[in-house]
C-alpha cells in the first residue's frame, strides 16, 4: 500500500492540476470571451487547447521527475516516507521516464505548431527552453542561492503567458475594436503569471528553509545554508509582506471598482489573512514545522487566486465553450 502511494504522490496530480487551471481559467474565462465579444476569431479551439495544456502539464511532470531524481540523497533526510527512487523503483528508470516525457513533449510542440493557423512556430522554442531550463534547475541551479528560486518561480509565470502567444493576432486586431476591453483582458492574464510568480517564489523561499537539515548534510548551497536559516527568514519574510501588501491592493482596487461583497470578503479570508499569518509564521519560525505550516498557507492563496483573481464567471459553461 506504501508503494502504491509513494508511486502516486510521485505524478503530484494537485500541482499538476493546479497548472492545467493556471491555463484554462485566464484563458476560457478571460481572454477568449474579451476576443469573441470584440468581434475577434480565437486562433484555439478545445482541441489545440488541450494540446497546449498537455504539454505544459507533461513539461512540469518531466521537471517533477527529474528533480526527484536528483534529490534522492537530501530527501532520504528531509522526506524519507516519501522516497520513490531507489527504494520502490529503480533510481537509472527515473531517467527513462524523463526522457519519454521530454520527447512526448516535444511531440506535442509539433503537433501545435502544425495545428495552428497561421503557423508562428512558437511552440517549437517555448517548450523545448521550458523543458531545459527545468532541467537546468534540476541539474545545477537547485542547489543555489536565489538564483534557482527566482528560475522556477519564473516558469511558474510562464505557464499562464502562454496562452497570449497563439492568439497575438486576434487580440491586435481586436484591440482597435474593443482596446479597453481588451487591455483590460489582456493585463488580468499578466497579473496570473505575476501571481504565479510571487505566490511560488514565497513557496521556493518556505521550501529552503523547510529543508535546510538534508540541504546542508547533502551540500547543497541554498541561501539557509550559505547565511544560515535566520538569515534566509528575512528575504522570505519580505516576499511573504510583498505579497499581503498586493493583495491588500488588490482588495482596494475591487473594493473601488464596485466588487462584489463577497469576493471583497474571500479575498481578505482566503488570500489577505493566509498572506499575512503565513509572514508572521515565517519571521518567528523555530522549527520545521513552522515552516511546513507556513507552506500549506501558501497552497491555499495559489489555489484560492485561481478563482478570485477572475471578476466575473458565465452561468453557463457550455454556451462559453460553444461560443
Amino acid at each position: 500500500m506504501n508503494q502504491v502511494l509513494a508511486i502516486i504522490r510521485l505524478f503530484r496530480f494537485p500541482n499538476l492540476f493546479i497548472v492545467f487551471l493556471t491555463q484554462f481559467i485566464p484563458y476560457w474565462f478571460i481572454l477568449r470571451p474579451a476576443i469573441l465579444k470584440a468581434g475577434g476569431i480565437p486562433v484555439l479551439n478545445e482541441t489545440t487547447f488541450g494540446l497546449i495544456a498537455a504539454a505544459t502539464v507533461f513539461t512540469t511532470l518531466a521537471g517533477y521527475v527529474l528533480n526527484d531524481y536528483y534529490d534522492r540523497e537530501i530527501d532520504v533526510i528531509n522526506k524519507p516516507e516519501r522516497i520513490i527512487w531507489g527504494r520502490y523503483l529503480p533510481a537509472p528508470f527515473a531517467l527513462v521516464l524523463y526522457s519519454g516525457l521530454v520527447i512526448l513533449v516535444h511531440i506535442l510542440a509539433f503537433a501545435i505548431d502544425q495545428a495552428l493557423h497561421p503557423p508562428s512556430h512558437w511552440p517549437l522554442w517555448v517548450f523545448p527552453g521550458v523543458s531545459f531550463m527545468l532541467f537546468l534547475y534540476a541539474w545545477q541551479l537547485k542547489c543555489t542561492a536565489i538564483m534557482g528560486n527566482f528560475m522556477v518561480s519564473l516558469l511558474c509565470g510562464v505557464v499562464p503567458i502562454i496562452i497570449l502567444f497563439p492568439e497575438d493576432r486576434p487580440i491586435w486586431i481586436t484591440s482597435f475594436v474593443q482596446p479597453e476591453a481588451m487591455q483590460i483582458a489582456v493585463s488580468s492574464v499578466w497579473m496570473y503569471g505575476f501571481f504565479a510568480f510571487m505566490t511560488n517564489l514565497l513557496r521556493e523561499q518556505v521550501k529552503d528553509l523547510e529543508d535546510f537539515i538534508g540541504d546542508s548534510q547533502c551540500g547543497c548551497a541554498t541561501l539557509a545554508v550559505l547565511k544560515g536559516p535566520r538569515f534566509a527568514r528575512k528575504p522570505a519574510g519580505f516576499t511573504g509582506l510583498t505579497v499581503s501588501i498586493l493583495v491588500g491592493f488588490l482588495l482596494f482596487f475591487w473594493y473601488q471598482t464596485d466588487a462584489p461583497r463577497w469576493q471583497i470578503i474571500a479575498g481578505a479570508v482566503l488570500l489577505l489573512l493566509p498572506a499575512l499569518v503565513a509572514t508572521l509564521i515565517i519571521w518567528n519560525a523555530r522549527a520545521k514545522r513552522d515552516y511546513t505550516r507556513a507552506s500549506l498557507l501558501v497552497k491555499i492563496i495559489m489555489f484560492t487566486g485561481l478563482f478570485l483573481l477572475l471578476r466575473s464567471w458565465p452561468e453557463d459553461m457550455n454556451t462559453l465553450l460553444k461560443l
